[in-house]
């Protein structure tokens, strides 16, 4: 992979760092801001309760993919950037652009989510 590439894959995951992080601050806020309502509606309560959900789960989401990328950002420090976590052969430019902190290539990453789907059926 040429310098250029991972010039602009290194700043395509700091974009979308910067873009979560603040996305999760005004989720964070949101969801302090709802807790603290006091509603008196069946409907509104039910209502916010639902938002509280998905705000929550949001939330969730964007902190594992802010963990995620932020693993991706330490591998530019230590040269294992786009390197196969399985078979630590070279991930794909193509793959890499698709997915900025893929940690596997095409063919470990459908060994690897099949070994979590066994997993979570157990």
């Amino acid at each position: 992979m040429c310098d250029e590439d991972l010039l602009s894959l290194k700043y395509t995951l700091e974009k979308r760092l910067d873009y979560l992080e603040n996305m999760s601050w005004n989720l964070h806020n949101s969801l302090k801001e709802m807790c603290s309502l006091k509603l008196n509606e069946h409907a509104d309560i039910i209502s916010n309760q639902s938002q509280l959900r998905f705000d929550d789960s949001m939330l969730e989401r964007n902190q594992k993919e802010i963990a995620e990328i932020q693993l991706s950002l330490s591998k530019f420090k230590d040269g294992l950037y786009g390197i196969c976590e399985m078979c630590e052969d070279e991930i794909g430019i193509e793959r890499l652009q698709a997915k900025p902190h893929a940690r596997f290539c095409i063919g470990c990453r459908e060994i690897y989510e099949k070994s979590e789907s066994k997993k979570e059926k157990v």
